[in-house]
């Protein structure tokens, strides 16, 4: 909540965080009542929504794969979501945005790797190594569309492949923040598929767990929900990947933390979102820059501690 305020507090016309809430209050002026209402307010709840999402679909697949490079922005679902929008943006719905048609994306880019790679729990790194070369693929095919278009034609596609959440509505926001908490209830169920799977696959099956069809149902539920959060803000790469381990950390690994891990998305995304439109005051940059900088040195942060374990 605190930081919810500082995000509305922030931007190219700067408010008190105490104004800020009297604005959600409705004890202010009517300017800053829209500033806040219909500007800074539903971005916030974009954000909100799309990091929640990332975090989770993060949890899930780095559970499922047991490796933590494993997340949905690493293996190609982000951008197999990106190109079917960049798609139908371009050539179907023609300017209007189809966010709807994310998860089928996402799925599109999942079969190709689950073909590849059929048991994604006892190969890991495999599963990863293949899902870089599937998420380039997608990444190329969809600059491919875009270079085929003029400038003026594909500026704010560009800018959203990037990750970015400005003039981010509640048209796309509120409606797939309904479709997660749907799935809410098929992801309380098999949360508790994961934490048996942990044991491992001699010791699942032994307590009568269908690991195959487990795999499988798991991986398409947190390619769905990535899909969701790609579908708001764009390809936004690091959160899928620290909020679990920081969400890990925090539990000390006794369960997976599904719901930790979806806050913590949430919070990383808006922390990410307030600290870039500061520093970039009074222009806007894409929230995807500043995750991409947060994510490459947490990266190399990982690499050099295994590098140091080794030696």
């Amino acid at each position: 909540m605190i930081l919810s305020v500082i995000s509305i507090s922030v931007g190219s016309a700067k408010l008190t965080p105490w104004l800020a809430l009297q604005a959600i209050f409705g004890d202010t002026s009517r300017l800053i009542e829209i500033m806040v209402f219909k500007i800074r307010l539903p971005r916030v709840v974009a954000v909100l929504t799309a990091g929640a999402a990332m975090g989770l679909a993060g949890c899930l697949i780095q559970s499922l794969v047991r490796n933590r490079l494993a997340t949905p922005d690493m293996i190609g679902v982000n951008e197999g979501a990106t190109l079917a929008i960049t798609f139908f943006t371009l050539y179907i719905t023609m300017g209007s945005w189809p966010w709807w048609i994310a998860p089928i994306g996402a799925m599109f880019a999942a079969l190709i790797l689950y073909f590849l790679c059929k048991n994604p729990g006892e190969q890991g790194y495999l599963f990863v190594v293949i899902g870089i070369g599937v998420s380039e693929l997608m990444r190329a095919l969809g600059e491919f569309l875009m270079s085929t278009e003029s400038i003026v034609h594909v500026s704010a596609v560009y800018m959203w492949t990037m990750g970015n959440f400005v003039g981010q509505g509640y048209s796309t926001s509120l409606p797939v923040a309904a479709i997660l908490l749907a799935l809410c209830p098929l992801v309380m169920y098999f949360s508790r598929q994961l934490n048996v799977l942990r044991l491992g696959v001699d010791t699942a099956q032994s307590l009568g767990v269908n690991v195959d069809r487990v795999q499988l149902a798991i991986l398409m539920l947190a390619i769905m929900i990535a899909a969701l959060g790609t579908a708001i803000g764009g390809p936004v790469v690091f959160i899928a990947m620290a909020a679990p381990i920081i969400a890990s950390y925090l539990l000390k690994d006794r369960i997976v933390p599904l719901w930790c891990a979806a806050i913590l998305g949430a919070l990383l995304l808006l922390c990410s979102d307030t600290f870039v439109r500061v520093l970039a005051d009074p222009h806007e940059v894409a929230t995807g820059i500043m995750t991409r900088i947060l994510g490459g040195v947490m990266l190399l942060i990982f690499l050099l501690r295994d590098k140091g374990r080794a030696d």
